[in-house]
């Protein structure tokens, strides 16, 4: 049975696995992406942890931020810090002597939900992925969207509110910046700020408050937790709205630590959709959690994507 490593690259931790022809997963582990210094370091700490098990690995596909899918580099990853170009392919395939593959991380989540998840049916539909950034991957008319520079996507960098916050992208008002997971932590900060007392989230250390702790302060009717949650969905349901307008998507999955909020996320987008939505689209199109949102898409996706790779040239 053939066997390919998929690597997850992200803003707060990199998780990597061997996926064998089912989906099923092998020496799966994660690192946190702060303590690695460089890509040549996260090559050597990947292969001497799975080297044991490099026999019968026959390709490595690689799902990070701002890839070029032209000349399979990162180009100015904004949650990243490992320099502004970065031949993360050459990098790879120096180290491991395999074929390499490097994919959008978000395209990678929608190669995943297209070959093991929901979306095994479908023709058009959306990824989008909730996190340290958000990412967004497409299968229109059943073939990936990738754009002239394979960047397509870039929804958590649409601008949502003109003169708004900072985003590390160094533009202003990017929906990132309101729902990724710095952002969610900043707006509770802020409404901690001018609470009366009494949130559940002021018995939590600052350093501790979390998307994960705010969804499920608010599943206990928490008045902040409720605020910030409301603001979260409302902003989420403007990028989902503009895309389902645009390009008449059928079906919109939510992948990422911050979906596994579950039914209270989908609820509350939910509600704002139908107001965000055109008349003629309201019942054409659903949300939906990611089936496989337990067991990492963007390595299921760029383990799948390397499969594909590999087979068309042998």
């Amino acid at each position: 049975m053939s066997k390919f490593l998929g690597i997850d690259i992200g803003g707060t931790n990199v998780s990597y696995a061997i996926v064998d022809e089912n989906g099923e997963f092998a020496n799966e582990n994660s690192i946190m992406t702060s303590t690695i210094g460089s890509v040549e370091e996260l090559a050597d700490t990947i292969y001497e942890a799975i080297k044991s098990d490099l026999k019968g690995l026959e390709g490595i596909g690689i799902g990070a931020p701002s890839v070029n899918i032209q000349t399979q580099q990162i180009e100015y990853a904004p949650n990243l810090n490992w320099g502004d170009v970065i031949p993360i392919k050459d990098i790879f395939q120096s180290r491991f002597d395999l074929p390499v593959v490097v994919i959008n991380d978000a395209n990678a989540a929608a190669y995943g939900e297209k070959f093991f998840g929901g979306a095994v049916d479908m023709d058009h539909f959306a990824v989008i992925t909730l996190g340290t950034g958000i990412g967004l991957g497409m299968f229109i008319n059943g073939e990936i969207v990738n754009g002239s520079n394979g960047l397509a996507g870039e929804i958590g960098h649409s601008i949502v509110q003109l003169d708004g916050r900072e985003c590390n992208c160094g533009k202003f008002g990017c929906l990132e910046t309101y729902i990724a997971k710095d952002g969610i932590i900043q707006t509770a900060k802020e409404l901690l700020e001018f609470s009366s007392g009494g949130s559940l989230l002021q018995k939590i250390s600052p350093s501790d408050i979390t998307p994960l702790e705010i969804f499920k302060a608010a599943r206990k009717e928490d008045p902040v937790s409720l605020e910030v949650v409301d603001a979260v969905t409302k902003y989420l349901a403007l990028g989902v709205s503009n895309l389902i307008n645009i390009l008449d998507i059928e079906h919109v999955f939510l992948s990422g630590g911050i979906a596994k909020s579950g039914n209270i996320l989908k609820r509350k987008t939910d509600k704002y959709l139908k107001t965000f939505v055109l008349p003629n689209l309201r019942d054409k199109f659903d949300l939906r959690i990611s089936e496989i949102n337990d067991k990492n898409g963007a390595i299921l996706g760029s383990a799948a994507l390397a499969k594909q790779k590999f087979e068309a040239v042998h």
